[in-house]
């Protein structure tokens, strides 16, 4: 692969999943419609004013494109500033993704998890409003936010629309995830450390919410059952065996989510409890699939083993019990 065809999949990889590298190359470097596309085509070469103008401008390390060999991998992220923080745009950020991918012929996910993977609680909205107020009001410390508090009615005007599309795109596109013991535990903490914190309104909200993860836990254990993703209340739609959740039987070190289509590979892995860094270097991207399907062979899938998938679910069912005795004053968590 040359130089340029490595510069243009990765630009391809940055781009709107509308968006024409052709038109991007007009608008890039000031170039006419014909020059442009020719370029986009192979027909004509880049020179190399050009290739470092693209370089800067979709921060792509020319090392790489040059197939230099080194330890300093390129990663973009999404800056969150207090002072510009809107959680529209960080939901927008994560439904971008998955229309880029689902813009391609083939897609998959694959994902290592800490927690409860995020776009499973895109599944209740109310669930997913309180894990961002819980990030901006723990986290970012936004000062508008501060006096705020949680309650079951609550919208902090975030976009059902938004949650729901970007659910709608996560399921149909194949998974293959790994979890811990720990999975979903981290999510009941949060639930009872911001009821003790006072930033829920009243103990009922604080139980509807425990409640909302009880639903969560069922529709996810549903899915893995049948090997295949839906949306919570609605028919399933998806292929049969396009969801695979496997349990790692020691402790997951991090957050990895591999998106793979058949035009690129990106590597997504969170940072700062909620926000993401992403990186397309090939060498680094493909290093980081082989460690995950090395890790897939060391799991057990929950679908296969009734054994592993009762413990799981058991004990997250005590922890939540546990979880309610607390709120209700009892100190056992």
């Amino acid at each position: 692969m040359d130089i340029q065809t490595r510069l243009f999949d990765q630009i391809r990889s940055k781009l709107p999943p509308d968006a024409p590298l052709g038109k991007a190359l007009m608008e890039d470097l000031d170039l006419s419609r014909d020059s442009a596309y020719r370029r986009a085509r192979g027909e004509t070469s880049l020179t190399p004013e050009e290739i470092q103008a693209l370089c800067l401008k979709y921060e792509i390390s020319f090392d790489r494109i040059l197939g230099v060999e080194g330890k300093a991998v390129t990663f973009q992220y999404n800056p969150l500033q207090r002072s510009e923080f809107s959680f529209e745009t960080y939901l927008k950020g994560i439904n971008d993704g998955f229309t880029r991918m689902m813009s391609q012929r083939s897609q998959i996910l694959y994902y290592s998890s800490l927690d409860m993977i995020i776009f499973q609680v895109f599944n209740f909205p109310a669930l997913t409003r309180f894990k961002l107020l819980y990030f901006a009001k723990t986290y970012l410390k936004i000062p508008r936010w501060e006096e705020e508090k949680f309650h079951r009615g609550w919208t902090g005007n975030i976009s059902t629309e938004l949650i729901a599309d970007s659910l709608h795109k996560y399921v149909r596109v194949p998974s293959t995830e790994v979890i811990d013991y720990e999975c979903a535990k981290g999510l009941i903490r949060e639930i009872v450390s911001f009821w003790e914190l006072g930033h829920i309104a009243s103990r009922e909200d604080a139980l509807f919410l425990l409640d909302e993860v009880e639903k969560l836990m069922e529709h996810f254990r549903d899915q893995i059952r049948d090997g295949r993703k839906s949306e919570f209340g609605k028919p399933v739609i998806t292929e049969a065996d396009s969801y695979s959740v496997n349990m790692h039987e020691t402790y997951l070190q991090d957050n990895t989510f591999i998106a793979e289509t058949n035009a690129y590979r990106m590597l997504y892995i969170t940072h700062n409890m909620m926000n993401y860094l992403y990186t397309v270097d090939v060498d680094y991207v493909n290093r980081s699939y082989h460690v995950f399907q090395t890790m897939l062979k060391n799991c057990k899938s929950l679908k296969d083993n009734q054994s592993v998938c009762l413990s799981y679910f058991s004990n997250i069912q005590q922890f939540i019990a546990k979880a309610r005795m607390r709120i209700g004053g009892m100190d056992l968590l």
